[in-house]
């Protein structure tokens, strides 16, 4: 199975830290067959956040063996389990907070964890940035990219984004990977996660953010300042518009104003 899901993967070029992933989950199949392994998580009421993975990468694995995407959506379970917990954005606060006690972390690591909340990407996709990612379009400097799916997507950089970027590329020869890691390739999301662990050891008052808490405060503060869903979708690469309103709940904060502004 994982030869040929391996092969299977390089062929639709899936992204790195979701081809490990997938490869993991096989490994934890181990012989039974993927959709009674996936039922049986089903039922043993994983949280639906687990079983959406587990799902893709059981779709990919009967791709890899042969079955067509009709046979396989027949097969499929739905995605259903124990409902996920809410996960709060970082408030403004906390989110000057975070800038400030991410700026003195060590590189690249500084960069990305920077980044991050002003650009909405995943901690995957930031990872596997090329310094020829980095482009100029219409006059506005971004990042462009394959994601999620190999869709590509363009997503622009506001001011602190580029002054961060800039910083980082004025003390850093780059030529192939924008934030190499030790062994001449990509750094790994885990050692970004790392950082986060220590971060929110150090600064209790943070919660327990992860980089997907910062994709999360990306998507609440564009809603708390006014994007359009559409533009957001986009933005994020969700493939569906209803993913994209699964990010906009809206926080203590905005609930707090939206009151105070009824007296």
């Amino acid at each position: 199975m994982t030869a040929a899901l391996a092969k299977h993967m390089d062929r639709h070029r899936l992204l790195p830290e979701t081809q490990r992933q997938y490869q993991r989950i096989a490994a934890r199949v181990d012989g039974e067959h993927p959709v009674a392994w996936l039922n049986r998580k089903i039922n043993a009421r994983t949280p639906v956040g687990t079983v959406l993975p587990l799902r893709a990468a059981v779709k990919h694995i009967l791709l890899s063996e042969g079955y067509t995407l009709d046979d396989i959506e027949a097969m499929l379970p739905k995605a259903k389990g124990r409902p996920a917990k809410e996960r709060n954005a970082l408030s403004v606060k906390q989110l000057a907070l975070y800038y400030a006690a991410a700026d003195e972390v060590h590189e690249p690591v500084r960069t990305i964890l920077l980044l991050l909340p002003r650009t909405g990407l995943r901690i995957s996709e930031a990872c596997n940035l090329h310094r020829k990612n980095i482009v100029q379009r219409q006059g506005h400097w971004g990042i462009q990219f394959r994601g999620k799916r190999d869709k590509q997507r363009f997503v622009p950089l506001n001011r602190p984004a580029r002054a961060a970027l800039k910083d980082y590329l004025d003390n850093h020869s780059v030529r192939g990977w924008l934030f190499e890691g030790r062994t001449n390739g990509p750094i790994g999301p885990a050692a970004v996660r790392k950082v986060c662990r220590q971060l929110r050891e150090r600064h209790p008052e943070l919660g327990k953010f992860t980089p997907h808490t910062l994709r999360h405060t990306f998507a609440t503060h564009a809603l708390r300042s006014g994007m359009d869903l559409r533009t957001l979708q986009a933005l994020m690469g969700h493939e569906s518009i209803d993913t994209t309103s699964r990010y906009l709940h809206p926080d203590a904060e905005m609930l707090s104003t939206a009151i105070e502004a009824l007296e």
